[in-house]
């Protein structure tokens, strides 16, 4: 597991300084006669040296998580339930704010994000709330206060807005309770509570939207019509057609009141929005849908063997945006094809695998739900990011574990594995 880890993340660095790398037409025939070793040398240090900055302080909170027992650690669940709910309400209050969402605290020229710690912090603290909970999981009663535990940084991260942290929670909080018993039936059908309701927001926003729309026509429709028959019709048939636009921009001005409220106590417009474009990415090809329209034309430009380091026209004419944070995984593809994208996946294979070895092996119940929690968070996290990237999920800003250029991802991502790490050197239990 260590050893595919490294390879991500040495393959990781090549795909962000080349990703980061912007040129013409003209200097890209520069690199056509160079061998890989010559490449490298060209690749844009600027966020390379800053990702290997966290990346080695990454691996100091990894050795320390591995060097402190995992059962002290979650001794210490509700100190760090409470750290966890005050880092995240501090964001609202002096969060920095970037990409129009404020999910970030600087303190002096650094800048993290604790969202991303609360996904392992969440795992942690709900492994201890499980481990006591265990026998009163089988029926629903047991559920609900597991809900409310996982619910206060939910609502409280999806008010930064952050829709793709809230889901890794979710999903971390599914996993987490099928691995502490609880049965599966009933997580099935909270499943299909869920997705039930988020289809019928989704009709509701579909409904307000088209009936906006078709309200905004016959408005400019029907205004140069009144005007014209005001200024040389019949003066009944004005005062007439007066009537009816007044009614339909009142009407169109409820809606509206409507469509804002909906938005405010529910998804906010853009993040509707990815579900239409997910639905239909060609429906706003220069707006919503850019992002995996441009995704899916380069990753299937790549072909078998990808179009060689360094030569990916979609990337480097920055045709592709936010190439080197949550579409990374297009620049790899457009590169080296799907034989480099079948690698990362092998790598990535190999990390659960592993994992899912260690779930099984843990010696109490605590290192399982730890575990569990930390797998569970590594698949849906690679799923959601790579799905995105080909079309098959909709674009919910979730990074590619040990691969996106950012510290708070790779910190986090690296002291996960070391939890991991540390319930497998601790799987045998001491009998004296």
């Amino acid at each position: 597991m260590l050893g595919a880890t490294l390879i991500i993340i040495f393959f990781s660095l090549i795909m962000i300084g080349s990703a980061t790398l912007e040129y013409t037409p003209e200097s890209l025939r520069q690199f056509e006669n160079l061998n890989i070793f010559l490449r490298l040398l060209h690749l844009d240090y600027t966020y390379f040296s800053k990702q290997i900055l966290w990346i080695f302080l990454g691996f100091g909170v990894m050795a320390l998580m591995v060097y402190v027992p995992y059962e002290d650690i979650i001794k210490q669940a509700r100190f760090l339930y409470v750290l966890n709910l005050f880092m995240l309400i501090m964001v609202l209050f002096v969060g920095h704010t970037a990409l129009g969402a404020q999910r970030w605290i600087q303190i002096g020229p650094l800048t993290f994000q604790p969202s991303e710690f609360a996904k392992l912090l969440i795992i942690i603290t709900f492994a201890a709330f499980l481990a006591k909970r265990e026998e009163r999981l089988n029926s629903w009663s047991g559920l609900w206060p597991c809900f409310l535990y996982i619910g206060l940084p939910f609502i409280i991260i999806l008010k930064q807005p952050d829709l793709g942290t809230s889901l890794v929670l979710i999903a971390i909080m599914f996993g987490m309770l099928f691995f502490a018993g609880a049965k599966p039936a009933h997580l099935l059908v909270l499943l299909g509570i869920g997705i039930i309701f988020t289809a019928g927001i989704f009709t509701v926003h579909m409904y307000l939207h088209q009936a906006q729309d078709s309200l905004e026509k016959q408005i400019l429709v029907l205004r140069p019509k009144e005007k014209i028959i005001s200024q040389v019709g019949d003066k009944d048939e004005a005062k007439e057609k007066n009537v009816k636009l007044i009614a339909l921009e009142e009407k169109y001005q409820a809606i509206s009141e409507y469509h804002k409220l909906f938005h405010r106590y529910t998804l906010k417009e853009y993040q509707m929005n990815r579900l239409t474009i997910f639905l239909n990415p060609q429906k706003d090809i220069l707006g919503a849908g850019y992002h995996i329209w441009q995704s899916l034309i380069t990753v299937g430009s790549g072909g078998l063997v990808g179009k060689g380091f360094l030569e990916g026209t979609q990337s480097h004419f920055t045709f592709l945006p936010i190439r080197h944070t949550d579409f990374i995984f297009s620049v790899v593809g457009e590169e080296f094809g799907f034989l480099g994208a079948l690698f990362l996946l092998s790598l990535y294979f190999i990390i659960l695998y592993r994992g899912t070895k260690i779930i099984i092996q843990a010696r109490d119940n605590e290192g399982v739900l730890l575990a569990g929690g930390i797998v569970t968070m590594f698949v849906f996290q690679v799923f959601v990011n790579i799905g995105m990237t080909i079309g098959i999920m909709p674009v919910t800003g979730i990074p590619l574990p040990l691969f996106s250029y950012g510290g708070s991802n790779i910190i986090m991502n690296l002291a996960a594995l070391g939890l991991l790490l540390n319930i497998y050197t601790r799987r045998k239990k001491i009998i004296f």
